[in-house]
């Protein structure tokens, strides 16, 4: 009878109920001390779903992750004057792919948020050629940068190289010795600055599974960048293959904060925001409160205004657009800009690339010939996903920034390459923009 369940004494009601009120409570805890993880969670979730992306965009310091301040100071602003002319308006059409598209018709159609086409008179003096906020972004709207964010620790990454704290021959575990036995180990920082690490990592945006997703992941949950690089291995030798992964741009960030004894934000702040004359300070995420490191390969975010200062800043070869002052040297503008190897050349000849329609220098991408596609033109661009854009043209004197919140992205996704016909088609576009606001008659 002792094991007979019948006779177990039954536990009191109350008794139950403070059980689960207990329970209730336990669980209340964990739900408030993990809200943010969940609130993390559901936007990398959504964070590109077509009701919420031009949001998301435009707010990504609402979605749950710590982020720092980077301040434009007190100093005057690089001023932008609006060009005196009633007629003045962007090309009504352009060419590619041996097809004429409406201007008009290509910034609606690819979700554009704001557009600025600024025209260099002088070191200091720049007018604005045409400027138009859309999907209820302004002019003050900061606008996350995505993979243009690694064309700014290319320059912070010059700057340090600049002040001698720097050298880009050097390895990687020369500055970062916590990365000996990951695919970092030995790798010359400049073959990381040229996306040829030779590290393995899939970027694909739309496998759930690939790499750059479960990155994001990671830090969805609250877990270290550093902790996620450590876990990479090489998969070709480093120096001989193009092939673009957003984590090098990470590893450049960790490099930089070791050489200087700063942290990236900090550096940025002090050695080029407050420098180039800004009018709002930017941002950019870290990857958990604990660490702190910030999210070098994407996560910064400023005014499109701001960011045709920063293309400015390169039209000027390395000279402050607000008050002349050099900030950069001419030999790294022109060696960030040029394509210095066979494997970073443009053109389908390229084998040894995996986004061979540009070519490639230090965290910028350089624009193929007009004439010859195999061969690099003088035109260059920072280009995040989703449609992102700052074109430079020392030719025409022209810097066109462009902020958009595109998501169909994939749809122009190359299925055979990293290539996105969405960008080889804006490229087409700026350049027609930039010949039409150089000729006499614009």
């Amino acid at each position: 009878m002792m094991n007979d369940p019948r006779s177990r004494r039954k536990i009191p009601s109350s008794v139950r109920g403070n059980v689960l009120a207990a329970v209730v409570l336990c669980f209340a805890i964990l739900l408030y001390f993990q809200q943010n993880t969940l609130l993390r969670l559901y936007n990398v979730q959504f964070l590109f779903d077509e009701k919420s992306i031009v949001e998301n965009f435009r707010s990504m310091t609402d979605l749950g992750f710590p982020y720092v301040n980077i301040s434009r100071g007190e100093g005057p602003i690089a001023l932008l004057d609006e060009k005196d002319s009633a007629d003045l308006s962007l090309p009504k059409t352009f060419e590619w792919n041996h097809t004429t598209h409406d201007l008009e018709t290509w910034l609606s159609d690819h979700w554009t948020t704001g557009m600025i086409v600024l025209k260099r008179n002088a070191v200091t003096s720049a007018d604005i050629y045409f400027e138009s906020y859309y999907l209820g972004n302004t002019e003050t709207s900061r606008c996350v940068s995505w993979s243009m964010c690694k064309s700014v620790v290319s320059t912070a990454i010059g700057i340090a190289v600049d002040q001698g704290l720097l050298n880009i021959e050097k390895t990687v575990t020369d500055y970062v010795p916590s990365l000996m036995g990951t695919g970092y180990e030995g790798v010359r920082v400049k073959d990381v600055l040229q996306m040829s690490s030779g590290v393995g990592f899939d970027e694909d945006y739309f496998n759930p599974l690939s790499d750059i997703n479960v990155m994001g992941y990671t830090l969805a949950l609250g877990f270290s960048m550093d902790s996620f690089v450590k876990t990479l291995k090489n998969e070709r030798v480093p120096g001989t293959f193009n092939h673009y992964v957003s984590i090098d741009t990470q590893v450049l960030s960790m490099v930089l904060a070791a050489a200087t004894g700063s942290t990236l934000a900090s550096f940025l702040e002090t050695n080029l925001w407050k420098k180039i004359g800004c009018e709002s300070d930017a941002t950019i995420l870290l990857d958990n409160e604990d660490d702190r490191r910030e999210l070098a390969f994407g996560i910064f975010s400023a005014t499109v205004r701001d960011y045709a200062r920063f293309g400015w800043l390169w039209l000027n070869k390395g000279l402050s657009p607000v008050s002349g002052e050099r900030i950069l040297s001419k030999e790294w503008v022109h060696d960030a800009t040029t394509v210095d190897a066979p494997h970073l050349m443009p053109g389908s000849q390229n084998v040894n690339s995996d986004y061979p329609s540009f070519g490639y220098g230090y965290q910028w991408w350089v624009l193929p010939d007009e004439k010859d596609a195999s061969a690099p033109g003088t035109d260059f661009m920072a280009i995040g996903v989703y449609n992102q854009f700052i074109f430079v043209s020392p030719q025409h004197d022209i810097v066109i920034a462009k902020t958009s919140a595109f998501p169909f992205y994939e749809s122009e996704q190359s299925e055979t390459s990293h290539e996105n016909n969405g960008e080889l088609q804006a490229a087409a576009a700026f350049r027609a923009i930039a010949a039409h606001f150089a000729s006499p008659s614009a």
